[in-house]
């Protein structure tokens, strides 16, 4: 199956789960803002509420990966911030990998005087900076769904252990360099902490278009929902 037709299924199956609950679909609004070292970056904004989740993309995306899933918070009562980093999509700049963090980081500037707690989740190297942005700001929780330790000069491995918040880490087993980062994270992060391993090969939002989509989402979502209050 070609990259193209994957990415059209994903969202083809996303969209058809988030109809069924109920959720219409929206674009959401169009947000903008910079990074400490001056990059524009765009998002969309789905939805408000007293949660604001920012979800970052995997390479070789955009934040269009995350929109039926932001959709889906935002029908929930989550705000919902998918952004594009830097070089990516509408965002303007270069793609600098080892400064997307840079990028998270602004993002949770931009959601924080909205709502009252925020978690972080990124896919691939979305996951790798969101664990970079969680060691240094007060998340309430962050997801690390398919995310390396290291990627192209991103690198959190020093900075896991550093995270205080309740941590959740994601990988297919067949996917081995992230199922091994798992692994290297669930050894180094303080406690709570939370692992889930699926069958199979899928990396990162992809995995929302293989059998896993359910239990993935319902994944997502229980952990979200736990840190009501958090």
């Amino acid at each position: 199956m070609n990259l193209k037709v994957h990415r059209l299924l994903l969202v083809v199956s996303i969209t058809i789960g988030v109809s069924s609950a109920g959720i219409v679909a929206a674009d959401g609004e169009k947000v903008t803002f910079k990074t400490k070292d001056g990059i524009l970056i765009s998002g969309r904004l789905f939805g408000a509420g007293k949660t604001g989740v920012v979800l970052g993309h995997m390479y070789p995306e955009n934040q269009e990966s995350w929109w039926p899933f932001a959709r889906l918070l935002a029908g929930k009562g989550y705000a919902a911030l998918a952004l594009d980093f830097r070089g990516y999509g509408e965002s303007s700049g270069t793609k600098e990998i080892a400064k997307i963090d840079l990028d998270m980081d602004a993002a949770y500037e931009f959601l924080k005087p909205k709502v009252q707690r925020i978690v972080l989740v990124g896919a691939s190297m979305g996951g790798t900076a969101a664990l970079k942005v969680a060691a240094r700001k007060p998340v309430a929780g962050v997801i690390s769904l398919s995310g390396p330790d290291a990627f192209r000069g991103l690198d959190a491995t020093a900075d896991v252990g550093k995270i205080a918040a309740p941590k959740l880490f994601i990988a297919s087993i067949d996917d081995s360099y992230a199922a091994r980062s798992v692994a290297k994270f669930m050894t180094m992060a303080k406690d709570p902490k939370e692992q889930k391993i699926f069958r199979g090969s899928g990396h990162g939002t992809y995995i929302f278009g293989t059998e896993h989509d359910k239990e993935l989402t319902d994944l997502l979502l229980g952990f979200l929902g736990r840190l009501q209050g958090h």
